[in-house]
């Protein structure tokens, strides 16, 4: 008997063949969930989901008791009252913004041909240090003295006929005296604060309200002359009924003043 070999039948039942090959997953069987697994993972759902939308809850009261904690709410609209006197005017225009490195920090320039007051801590490693006056003159500032130990950077730019203040050589600040403090706190710039001289130690305490960015922030007296410069404020301890105080630094601790 005569067998004739047809290749392409050859090939279509091998086809057939492979194309009937089972998927990886019947070898497998599937096991049935149980109802008490099944109860589990609806509650583990359901409590991830709690945890998310709690999350998402507590991040939007921090905010908002951020916002209506903000000292700006306080501290703006008096600043914006004070800012209104003629004196207080003049003060703002020797007072300055020191930027370098991502930071800013207050100053405040004492001579007419540019001779800055800040603190040791706002230009401690910054470099450049820039100097930005209220009417827009920007300078790159030169350190000439410095006194860590004091928290104060004297800095000269190049300047002449620039507006600023004067140093209170006769007297010393007292308990009681009134004073402003001028300077950039948090986001703001040429903000105007007012206060007194609650006691005198080795340094000033201030009833003034002071927020991060005072730094280097002169505090005048009522001759429009500056007693201080603010470096710091004190922080009371838990269950306290203090309040927070303004520290700075006398200006007769400070030697070599013009």
């Amino acid at each position: 008997m005569e067998h004739h070999n047809n290749p392409q039948s050859r090939d279509e039942d091998e086809k057939e063949f492979f194309s009937e090959e089972p998927d990886i997953e019947d070898f497998f069987m599937e096991e049935e969930e149980s109802p008490a697994k099944s109860k589990f993972r609806s509650w583990l759902a359901k409590m991830i989901a709690f945890a998310i939308a709690l999350s998402l809850v507590i991040s939007v009261l921090a905010v908002w008791v951020r916002v209506f904690n903000m000292p700006s709410f306080s501290f703006l609209p008096k600043s914006n009252e004070l800012s209104k006197i003629e004196n207080i005017q003049d003060y703002k225009r020797a007072v300055v913004t020191i930027e370098g490195n991502g930071s800013k920090g207050t100053g405040f320039n004492i001579a007419e041909d540019g001779t800055i007051v800040t603190n040791h801590h706002v230009i401690e490693n910054m470099a450049p240090i820039t100097v930005v006056f209220p009417n827009g003159d920007i300078m790159q500032a030169e350190l000439v003295e410095d006194y860590p130990d004091l928290d104060i950077a004297i800095l000269d730019v190049d300047g002449e006929d620039m507006p600023y203040l004067e140093i209170q050589e006769k007297k010393k600040g007292k308990s009681g005296d009134s004073i402003y403090v001028i300077g950039n706190p948090l986001a703001y710039h040429q903000i105007v604060m007012e206060g007194s001289i609650t006691k005198v130690r080795e340094r000033l305490y201030l009833s003034a309200p002071i927020e991060k960015g005072n730094s280097g922030s002169p505090v005048i007296d009522s001759d429009g002359k500056v007693v201080g410069v603010v470096y710091a404020m004190t922080i009371p301890s838990i269950g306290s009924k203090e309040k927070p105080e303004g520290l700075a630094v006398p200006v007769d601790k400070i030697p070599d003043l013009p």
